[in-house]
């Protein structure tokens, strides 16, 4: 990372800065663990397993639930020995490959001391194998070469590994400090450039093929076929988000700017002639016909340092306003902000938080979640962070509706929408907060967000709108600020208030059939759906019991059977 420099806001009138949004804080993820030593990269691999793992810069990774609870850790991998020791050099980056739950295989990015190089260090790409029988433990013996490069000094490494949607993996090299950068705009190098191969097959003597959608496939002028693109000066962390194959990083600038890239194929970033939108050295820079893709924010630092760490498109269901937000932050500054970005509208930037510790890296968990990790510069001790919103109180419901659910299927007909309500557990049962929450058709569950209940127990009540309303069970259960809760419908009839569920199908489910939405479910109901079934009535109505969006006599027979039973609501 590096240097002198600063942080105001922004002067370029299309982009904004907004004001710090006092309800953001970072918690300390794992109160119950010791220190982790440098931590520097933050991974979770996709196995199902909801385990995470750190990777320390001296060679360890180490690896544990994720379980605020958590009391231990394991070493999953110590490639000490094989680590340059200096201090800005050592192990960067972990990526699991996508198919990790079957091969096990996972990608590190370090810097190794050897001698061929002008700095006698190598940044290394390399493969290791998890053990087949122990998942907490990597087999040293599988170690296999994938691809290196010689550093012409010991700054400016890059330090970043992911696999895309496209189950390729990217990787980040930095310029190498020497030279000014001009290695970024030398497509013959690696240096300064963000790199993508495909491990799954080899080709022309290499353990791993080139893509032939790269941008320089099989050219004729010397250019590297790895570079997706370049122009880089330091790209010491990126990430691309899954659902929309966007690319963003952020690259650490060298005097006055620090800078926020959306990567496309192709594009050169303009590193070392532009350092953000500026260009560098201000003086002396001529950038025409040079087709620079500009940043899409920048943010200048007069007078402090500073050090851009990219960070993740957040994904997670704890904070719903952030979503599709890429998160970051700061190094040195200690600040982590959301930006907004479509590829249409003006750039917001918005402060989230600001902390008292340096931000060296982000990760996610299994829920997409954000993390950091920070050490200090003194001793390396460092501890792992989440973002959280103080204000949120987050449940995650599970529910069946009984109209919608098929039992050949075991699935929902229709993702729908539920109302849901929190009570107070205590007499008269007053309505504290509600909010709404989206049921999927195969998990049976989905998250709701409560703004104005505070940490507590409470009666959580759910309406659909044809359901009966049905409430949790005696005594309530826990909500928490600034976390998830879980509560199910499903497993149990005594799951409702008064065992007010149905059996159906092999499943606990709230009654579909209140049509009018009085509480009972009755003749009158039974009388709505049968006239609306004899005027062929269609479309997303109430009546509509089964969700196949037409009334007919499959939603009347199943009203008719639930009607003659006179199922009411049950409360406290």
């Amino acid at each position: 990372m590096k240097r002198n420099i600063s942080f105001l806001i922004i002067v370029i009138s299309f982009l904004s800065f907004q004001n710090s949004i006092s309800q953001y804080i970072y918690k300390d993820a794992f109160p119950g663990l010791v220190n982790f030593s440098y931590p520097v990269e933050i991974q979770t691999p996709p196995d199902g397993t909801n385990r995470m793992f750190v990777v320390q810069q001296k060679g360890k990774i180490i690896v544990f639930n994720n379980n605020p609870a958590v009391s231990s850790t394991k070493i999953f991998l110590d490639i000490t020995s094989k680590v340059s020791q200096q201090p800005v050099v050592g192990l960067f980056g972990l990526a699991f490959h996508p198919n990790y739950s079957v091969n096990r295989h996972f990608y590190l990015m370090y810097v190794r001391d050897s001698v061929g190089s002008p700095s006698g260090k190598w940044l290394k790409i390399m493969r290791y194998t998890a053990h087949p029988t122990n998942p907490d433990t990597a087999l040293p013996s599988t170690e296999k070469f994938l691809l290196r490069f010689p550093l012409p000094g010991i700054y400016h490494n890059g330090g970043k590994i992911a696999f895309g949607p496209d189950g390729y993996l990217y990787i980040s090299f930095g310029d190498g400090y020497t030279g000014g950068g001009v290695t970024a705009q030398d497509r013959t190098t690696l240096l300064g450039k963000l790199l993508r191969i495909n491990v799954d097959s080899a080709s022309g003597g290499r353990n791993y093929s080139i893509p032939p959608s790269n941008p320089y496939y099989q050219n004729i002028n010397g250019y590297r076929e790895e570079i997706f693109a370049y122009g880089f000066r330091n790209m010491w962390k990126f990430s691309i988000d899954y659902p929309t194959g966007w690319i963003f990083g952020g690259d650490v600038g060298e005097q006055l700017y620090e800078e926020v890239d959306f990567i496309e194929s192709g594009k050169n970033y303009g590193w070392n002639k532009m350092e953000g939108f500026h260009c560098y050295p201000p003086a002396s820079c001529d950038t025409t016909g040079r087709g620079f893709t500009r940043p899409i924010f920048e943010y200048d630092r007069p007078g402090i340092y500073a050090a851009v760490t990219g960070g993740y498109v957040y994904r997670g269901n704890l904070m719903p306003e952030l979503f599709g937000k890429y998160i970051y932050g700061d190094y040195e500054i200690g600040k982590t902000w959301a930006l907004t970005y479509d590829g249409i509208n003006p750039v917001v930037n918005e402060t989230l938080c600001d902390s008292n510790f340096l931000i060296i890296s982000y990760g996610t968990d299994a829920q997409n979640e954000i993390y950091v990790s920070s050490y200090s510069q003194l001793n390396g001790q460092g501890r792992i962070y989440r973002l959280v919103n103080t204000d949120i109180a987050a449940l995650n419901l599970k529910a069946i509706i009984q109209g919608f659910y098929n039992p050949q299927s075991g699935k929902l007909a229709i993702r729908d929408t539920v109302k849901v309500f929190v009570h107070s557990n205590n007499s008269p049962y007053s309505l504290i907060d509600s909010s709404k929450c989206i049921i999927d058709t195969s998990s049976f569950s989905g998250y709701s967000h409560f703004y104005n209940a505070p940490t507590g127990k409470y009666y959580f009540v759910i309406k659909h709108r044809n359901s009966l309303e049905t409430w949790s069970r005696t005594g309530g259960d826990s909500l928490i600020e600034s976390s998830s809760s879980s509560y199910d419908f499903t497993s149990a009839q005594t799951q409702a208030y008064g065992n007010n569920l149905v059996f159906y199908g092999g499943k606990y489910c709230i009654y579909s059939g209140d049509v009018d939405n009085n509480g009972v479910i009755d003749g009158i109901d039974f009388s709505i759906i049968d006239n609306d079934a004899g005027n062929f009535n269609s479309g997303y109505i109430p009546s509509d019991l089964d969700g196949d969006m037409i009334v007919d006599g499959s939603d009347a027979s199943l009203s008719s059977n639930v009607s003659t039973s006179f199922i009411t609501v049950i409360r406290p």
